[in-house]
């Protein structure tokens, strides 16, 4: 049990966490914005994995902490069955991903948008769906490629170019998932876009065993998601994406015009939530969850307390 305890510790430490999560302080709850959303009662879903659900958690705990009533139908397996459950009104309202609504759903094919013009493409698009997004989130969860920070500072590398020019060859064992190695707008077209020499080594593993494989050398530079908790927990860094060829992927709550209509208190008490999220604090919600074990409503609820917000 010690051993255990002493392992959770460095985990914690590595992901900038405290095993203990106190509530919020006397002038951040001053300073939280209080709204009655009494008479409110929606249905919040999410997608099947650990980031869909803690926000999705984190909308239900404020709403239930400001006098609304939810019912939880987060871990509803796939993008278009959540999408589609909200515009059938099975659930009201979830995070959305920028990238997905305009890959997935709208059809479009260019990935080389900046992430404010591509929210409001989508957001214009899902006009005709009826869907309203409410502001996203700074923090993007794309795909990524992560190095040990021992790297980082041993080669200076601070961008995926630098990756190329000062990692040594031998070095340079990319490793990625077998979707992500096949698809065009996956590692096909980072090759060509950042030159990466044919004679790099390449090989392909399952997406959860990347991130400890790149921790203990097994891959020099492993493909990733931006956003989760093993990158910090296991030492890795991501390097500055300096070409602009990963689609951008900011989170955003979205409902439907009709619930919008209907509850605006809602839609009003809810938009400032995107701006305490950032990639940093993402991935450590995500951590506490995948890392540490904690339960996604006590994550949600402690973060809404520990920002003043409830």
């Amino acid at each position: 049990m010690q051993a255990k305890r002493i392992k959770v510790a460095a985990i914690a430490a590595a992901v900038g966490l405290a095993l203990v999560t106190t509530g919020a302080t006397a002038s951040q709850a001053n300073a939280a914005t209080k709204t009655s959303l009494k008479g409110v009662s929606v249905i919040v879903g999410s997608k099947d994995f650990t980031e869909s659900i803690v926000l999705s958690k984190i909308v239900k705990q404020f709403i239930l902490a400001n006098g609304g009533k939810v019912t939880d139908k987060t871990n509803i397996k796939g993008s278009s069955t959540t999408r589609q459950a909200m515009i059938k009104g099975d659930i009201n309202l979830y995070w959305e991903y920028t990238g997905t609504a305009w890959l997935v759903y709208q059809k479009q094919t260019d990935v080389s948008l900046a992430p404010d013009a591509l929210y409001t493409k989508v957001v214009a698009g899902d006009k005709a769906n009826k869907v309203t997004w409410l502001p996203m989130t700074s923090f993007n969860d794309t795909y990524a490629f992560a190095i040990t920070k021992a790297n980082a500072t041993k080669y200076g590398i601070k961008t995926y170019s630098d990756l190329i020019t000062k990692m040594p060859a031998d070095q340079r064992t990319w490793c990625v998932e077998s979707e992500f190695a096949s698809r065009p707008d996956g590692f096909v077209g980072f090759k060509a876009k950042y030159n990466v020499p044919s004679t790099d080594t390449i090989k392909t593993l399952d997406t959860g065993a990347i991130y400890a494989a790149t921790q203990n050398g097994q891959c020099g530079i492993g493909e990733v998601f931006a956003t989760d908790g093993r990158i910090g927990a296991l030492g890795l860094t991501v390097p500055t994406e300096d070409k602009s060829y990963f689609p951008a992927y900011n989170a955003a709550i979205t409902t439907t015009d009709a619930i919008a209509k209907k509850y605006p208190q809602l839609i009003k008490a809810l938009s400032p939530l995107s701006s305490k999220i950032s990639n940093a604090v993402m991935q450590n919600l995500n951590a506490r969850v995948d890392v540490l074990g904690e339960d996604a409503d006590s994550v949600a609820k402690s973060w809404l307390a520990g920002v003043g917000l409830i």
